[in-house]
């Protein structure tokens, strides 16, 4: 099983280094005096020290790249396949299928609330000598989601006249040498643009190459140059965390004594994550939710912005396919995520209503209503949307945001909790759904959720109002 390329040369630096930060340095961090009139600068610190060290970390990841690859030179195409390991490769002579392009297209969104909106067009052109090597081009454009559907279409017309223009006078000779494409979202358009043509074709077994006219050793030059650069300042921030506040003698007697910290977050974080814990219900659903992810991207999914397709092939929700007796979609579809900052969002939203309803209704009735509500969700999307491919647990998570809403209505909470439920409420149903009315957001799925959550809700109280305000004591 093999992780695509952006895990390795990016997120996984970046995730490397909260881990040894949680775990090694967040007690030692607290030595330090650092806690001032704007609060706590502790969870800063912790981020700068993250910052500092994965930047380097990401940045080195071209040398690293670079350093383990030679360039393989080779007198023909037919030599390339036999290369199992190579990625550099300069060809003395080739010849190219100019006749016999294929070609694909993606549009996509990304940004911050999806605001924005990628055109790819991907031209992979059979090399003569081999029937498994392909030359690759790519041509890319990014527009604001926010025009209207008119001024899309026409910003889209406009791509693909420009670039099939390009493509057609474009020299496939002008190359120093050639990048053999590893598993990337990249290669996944190219991938398409052959399936398109011949379905059968075992794609593991296709080489896609890019070509490269800068010289290779250049490259690997300026990626040590980068490397050691971002080390010097990483390292040199690092000092100037450690160097400029005292040390709380209070914390650092703690310290040698064992002592766990008196405010700790991050413990506070695990604590959601124990199935056994306070929150069972929550617990196992965010575990579930995360493992699912997980196996996304060990299965080759882009971990930021997979396909529409790529979801739907997983257990996404479209209505051609629950019409076609595929109703699972409607349970499978709230467990899979758009990318890893669509699953970050929503496990904040499925924390905070953990915090304000597992322990009124109790972990068994919290997951059932999730599922229940997702399921509905789910249905909402499908009755509302034609052909738009839905994932996510904000659905199933409306669904627990109605529950709060009925308890708020039906006073189930104390005054006190009260006061905070409404202005939750407030915001987040009231961002999330003017949101949806500008970006790519489910709204269907929104509303639905939240109408059949707030009649489970409806029905919870009705079933025994004392009993839930008992359970609505905190301490």
């Amino acid at each position: 099983m093999t992780l695509r390329e952006d895990i390795l040369d990016l997120w996984i630096p970046i995730i490397l280094p909260w881990v040894t930060v949680l775990i090694w340095l967040r007690k030692r961090i607290r030595l330090l005096r650092i806690r001032g009139k704007g609060g706590d600068g502790y969870f800063g610190y912790q981020f700068a020290m993250v910052a500092a060290i994965a930047a380097p970390l990401v940045v080195s990841q071209e040398y690293v790249d670079k350093i383990s690859y030679d360039l393989i030179e080779v007198n023909s195409i037919s030599e390339i396949p036999k290369v199992k390991e190579g990625k550099y490769f300069k060809v003395n002579s080739f010849d190219v299928e100019d006749n016999a392009s294929l070609s694909h297209v993606t549009v996509g969104t990304s940004g911050r609330y999806n605001g924005s909106l990628n055109f790819n067009l991907f031209y992979a052109t059979p090399l003569r000598g081999s029937a498994s090597v392909w030359h690759c081009v790519e041509y890319k454009r990014t527009i604001s989601n926010n025009l209207n559907k008119q001024r899309k279409n026409l910003e889209y017309s406009s791509f693909l006249s420009r670039s099939n223009k390009e493509f057609n006078t474009y020299n496939f000779y002008s190359v120093t040498y050639f990048e053999k494409l590893a598993i990337s979202k990249e290669r996944d358009g190219f991938i398409n643009a052959v399936k398109n043509e011949y379905p059968v074709i075992n794609m593991n077994d296709q080489i896609f190459l890019v070509p490269k006219n800068v010289a290779f050793k250049n490259q690997n030059n300026d990626s040590l140059k980068n490397t050691i650069i971002a080390f010097l300042i990483g390292t040199l921030i690092i000092l100037i965390l450690i160097i400029l506040p005292k040390i709380d003698t209070n914390e650092l007697n703690r310290f040698k004594r064992n002592k766990p910290l008196r405010d700790d977050d991050f413990k506070d974080f695990l604590e959601f994550l124990n199935p056994i814990g306070t929150y069972k219900g929550g617990a196992i659903l965010m575990i579930l939710n995360m493992i699912i992810f997980l196996i996304m991207i060990f299965i080759g999914l882009d971990f930021v912005s997979p396909a529409a397709k790529e979801l739907l092939d997983i257990g996404g929700n479209r209505r051609q396919e629950i019409l076609n007796g595929e109703y699972w979609r409607l349970l499978s579809s709230n467990f899979i995520h758009s990318g890893v900052f669509h699953l970050f969002q929503n496990l904040l939203g499925l924390a905070i209503s953990i915090v304000f309803l597992e322990k009124i209704i109790g972990y068994l009735k919290f997951i059932l209503t999730y599922v229940v509500c997702g399921i509905f969700a789910a249905l909402a999307s499908f009755y509302w949307h034609e052909d738009v491919v839905s994932v996510g647990a904000s659905g199933a998570i409306f669904g627990l945001y109605g529950v709060m809403l009925a308890f708020a209505i039906l006073k189930i909470y104390s005054n006190f909790i009260l006061r905070f439920t409404w202005i939750f409420l407030g915001l987040c149903i009231g961002l999330s759904l003017l949101f949806g009315t500008i970006a790519s957001v489910d709204n269907a799925a929104h509303v639905g959720g939240l109408a059949s959550g707030f009649i489970i809700g409806v029905i919870f109280v009705l079933m025994g109002k004392e009993a839930l305000r008992e359970n609505a004591v905190y301490d």
